[in-house]
């Protein structure tokens, strides 16, 4: 969720900033961008340098509801501070609209790193490897309990890395999973049944140098004729010092097969308007657009989802939700880092080898801005 930029960072900060970014497309000989998932690839890192890794669940219910839980560990890098460990969950609809977030303990891992428990928050990977359970427990507020099961190919670009110097970053993605089990929040329980994507992040670098920008996009819907889709997209665009280069990977999943992974979208802002409390633009109205070949024929496709942003779930205030030692540290280069979140009914158009379909569905999608 986070991501941070300056344009006048202090000297030394940045690594072999004049090498650039070089994309993990960009490691890709043949063209193939997908990389299929092996069991080894869903291991926490979690690096003695200076790093910020996440493991996210994403969920739009069969209900037409939004959820999300969140485990971040973050290391400073810095000798004698002890890295930081946070639980961020939402949950919209039913009239409810909630963002928890809190401070985890008691980090412990098996010696495989494919799961993790904590004092609050667990998550599970099954012994085949193909679903994970995540619990949240002990809030008074806030209960969750869900089995996330993947239903497609898990995927990275090429090895899964853009190269920033000495740093990188990371996205390892399943792009379609079945979701079942509850959050009860507020003593009310709601069924979180429905279709879910899983993001395991990793920014093997302090996160104020990664990127000026982001945008993340969750969809999901149904076409008149009962064709399935998901589309899924994380984009960023480089600080200065970096290039100003932006860097995207999305995937196209159709019919409940992954059908192809793309790195030539694009997010375009269409209309905006200025919002004096952040000072920021974000858009009224902003396509987002898929453009690849499938993995299987090499058949190209297309996919444009068009969002008046109407639903806005929150503002988040960034150097709100991190923890202090990092907030010092980012908020040196970082005015005011601010996380736009809206939860819209859209449409979506897939053309898969010339085949055009109309998707009805709903999106959760986001805009980050930094000053």
């Amino acid at each position: 969720m986070a991501g941070y930029g300056s344009s006048s960072p202090k000297p030394g900060e940045i690594p072999n900033a004049g090498e650039g970014v070089r994309s993990a497309a960009s490691f890709v000989k043949d063209g193939n961008y997908f990389t299929e998932l092996t069991t080894k690839d869903l291991a926490w890192t979690i690096a003695d340098s200076a790093s910020t890794e996440t493991q996210t669940f994403y969920c739009i219910t069969d209900k037409g509801h939004f959820g999300h839980v969140q485990l971040i560990h973050s290391n400073l890098g810095i000798w004698g501070t002890a890295p930081s460990v946070q639980m961020s969950a939402r949950f919209n609809g039913d009239g409810v609209n909630r963002l928890f977030s809190t401070n985890l303990t008691s980090f412990t891992q098996p010696a495989d790193k494919l799961s993790v428990t904590t004092n609050l928050m667990s998550i599970t990977l099954s012994p085949d490897g193909n679903s994970y359970t995540v619990e949240v427990r002990n809030l008074p507020e806030l209960f969750i309990r869900l089995t996330v099961e993947r239903t497609t190919r898990g995927y990275k670009i090429g090895e899964g890395k853009s190269i920033f110097g000495d740093g990188y970053v990371s996205h390892k993605f399943w792009p379609g999973c079945k979701v079942t089990g509850q959050m009860i929040v507020d003593g009310l329980a709601h069924d979180m049944a429905g279709e879910g994507t899983f993001v395991h992040a990793i920014q093997g670098m302090r996160p104020h140098l990664v990127a000026s920008k982001w945008s993340y996009v969750d969809f999901s819907g149904k076409s008149e004729s009962n064709h399935s889709s998901k589309l899924s997209l994380v984009q960023f665009t480089t600080p200065e010092y970096y290039g100003n280069v932006t860097v995207t990977q999305g995937s196209v999943v159709f019919d409940g097969e992954l059908v192809g992974v793309a790195v030539d979208n694009k997010t375009e802002f269409v209309t905006t308007v200025f919002d004096e409390e952040t000072g920021y633009n974000p858009p009224t109205e902003v396509n987002y657009v898929w453009h690849g070949k499938t993995i299987e024929g090499g058949k190209p496709f297309r996919a444009v989802l068009n969002v008046k942003p109407q639903g806005l779930v929150q503002k988040v205030d960034l150097l709100a939700e991190i923890p202090w030692a990092l907030r010092k540290i980012v908020s040196t280069f970082v005015a005011k880092p601010i996380i736009y979140q809206w939860y819209d009914e859209a449409t979506a158009v897939v053309t898969i080898d010339d085949k055009e379909n109309r998707v009805l569905g709903h999106v959760y999608h986001e805009a980050t801005f930094v000053m």
